[in-house]
């Protein structure tokens, strides 16, 4: 339904101003992420979205500060523990994933404009020390397509021998979970795809040295789970584990004053229960979801905007989220129950 409403009404959203728009909603801070700005081709992105280019970043940014002002996460933090609204129409901008992207291109640009932004990492990956499984599914893909002949009669007869039966070798990857995340790792090696020479050679994580200069240049860091699950597919133990233990992971290793996770995937489906277990393991001073302009039941869990979905620029995508917003007002569907 949002998919379609996107596209059908993408032009009477554009001429509602911003400030009449936070006046129906009282929404006066959204919150858009990315995952990497890039000028070049990135083979572990290419199947799952479109990288924004530095240019068309920079005219994000630019469009951004037309209706908005940046804030930190300090202040966010500081604002929320306060129950203080902010006054003027801000944005709050986050990177999730640790992709090094996000030293060598959007950070530049940010420091440049004036624009601080939070980056969320995946504990396992920092300095290259392991893959998201999604991202070994693209480069398989890559892999496949670039050899198809002699790859294609390889990868049937697997999936003939694990039984998997799906309408096509890209269907299954594409749709892989967590648990299947193995699977990717015995068919790089059917492939003769070798991942650690991909995390050798093209470095797509973020590194520790990266990380403390960028610290030291005012940027603020969060966890984003240890390897990436969908939390909602994970036992509740596990889910607590993924959070708690990447948080301190992170906030140990880089002697942050703060701590902030934005959960990997989505936070559909998450209960209440699991934010009451977190906060009791280890305090966490925010939480972030990413499912667009919407309120939260759990006081210090707020929702990002998925900048890079729906091929919009971050005007038509934050508006579009306004007018959204506003629809589901109708039905009582602009905010998140969390069930007990």
């Amino acid at each position: 339904m949002k998919k379609i409403l996107y596209h059908q009404y993408f032009l009477f959203p554009d001429i509602i101003p911003v400030r009449a728009y936070q006046r129906l909603t009282g929404m006066k801070l959204p919150a858009p992420f990315y995952h990497a700005v890039s000028d070049r081709p990135l083979p572990h992105l290419d199947c799952l979205y479109r990288v924004r280019s530095s240019k068309e970043f920079e005219t994000d940014l630019d469009m951004l500060l037309k209706d908005f002002r940046p804030v930190d996460l300090q202040t966010m933090i500081k604002a929320v523990k306060e129950k203080v609204p902010f006054r003027e129409p801000s944005f709050f901008l986050s990177f999730d994933d640790g992709l090094r992207e996000f030293s060598e291109i959007a950070a530049p640009v940010l420091l440049r404009k004036g624009i601080p932004a939070t980056c969320f990492l995946n504990s396992a990956f920092i300095d290259n020390k392991d893959m998201f499984y999604r991202y070994k599914v693209c480069l398989i893909i890559k892999e496949i397509n670039k050899k198809s002949k002699e790859l294609l009669p390889m990868v049937t007869e697997w999936l003939a021998g694990k039984k998997i039966r799906t309408p096509s070798y890209m269907h299954f990857l594409l749709n892989m979970d967590y648990h299947q995340k193995l699977l990717a790792d015995e068919l790089a090696n059917l492939i003769h795809l070798d991942f650690k020479d991909y995390l050798y050679e093209q470095k797509p994580y973020l590194t520790t040295e990266q990380i403390e200069n960028l610290i030291k240049k005012g940027f603020t860091f969060g966890s984003h789970s240890i390897d990436h699950p969908r939390f909602s597919y994970i036992p509740m133990e596990e889910q607590i584990r993924q959070a708690v233990e990447s948080t301190s992971a992170i906030t140990e290793r880089f002697h942050l004053p703060y701590r902030v996770f934005s959960f990997p995937f989505t936070d559909y489906g998450i209960q209440h229960d699991l934010f009451e277990k977190i906060n009791s393991a280890a305090h966490f001073d925010l939480t972030f979801g990413c499912a667009g302009m919407k309120n939260d039941s759990f006081p210090n869990h707020l929702q990002r905007i998925p900048a890079e979905e729906y091929e919009l620029n971050i005007r038509k995508r934050i508006r579009h989220d306004y007018f959204y917003y506003i629809l589901k007002s109708f039905v009582n569907k602009n905010k998140i129950i969390r069930n007990q």
